[in-house]
């Protein structure tokens, strides 16, 4: 990811999830999504998508009288950005130690389909 591309907050974060899963949106289908398991005000959810498409974060048509926001940044790669910063600031540069400490998370647990990937690449390494 380019430098000059906008770091996005946690709030930001969950609203560029919710777009990435739906594709496009309304400021309405985001706040419904996210009232489902936070509480927050339709209010502070338009002002939020307000301010990402100010910093470029998502693009933004019109419909009618509503706005239909889509996301503007990859999420390939912010993923990208935000595992290089973790590996080299909490894992001392060892993408090892991430993908270790990631798969013995008590909060996620991998599937065995995930588990299976995994072998199969570790194999194929030998």
């Amino acid at each position: 990811m380019q430098s000059n591309t906008p770091k996005p907050t946690e709030g930001e974060l969950e609203i560029l999830s919710l777009l990435w899963e739906m594709e496009k949106a309304s400021v309405k289908d985001v706040h419904q999504k996210l009232s489902a398991y936070k509480q927050t005000g339709y209010t502070t959810t338009l002002k939020l998508l307000q301010l990402m498409f100010d910093k470029g974060m998502v693009s933004r048509t019109e419909s009618g009288r509503k706005h239909i926001y889509k996301p503007a940044i990859d999420r390939m790669a912010l993923r990208e950005q935000k595992i290089n910063h973790l590996i080299g600031h909490l894992f001392d540069g060892s993408p090892a130690q991430l993908a270790l400490q990631a798969l013995q998370s008590s909060y996620y647990r991998s599937t065995d389909k995930e588990i299976a990937a995994l072998k199969a690449w570790v194999e194929s390494l030998k």
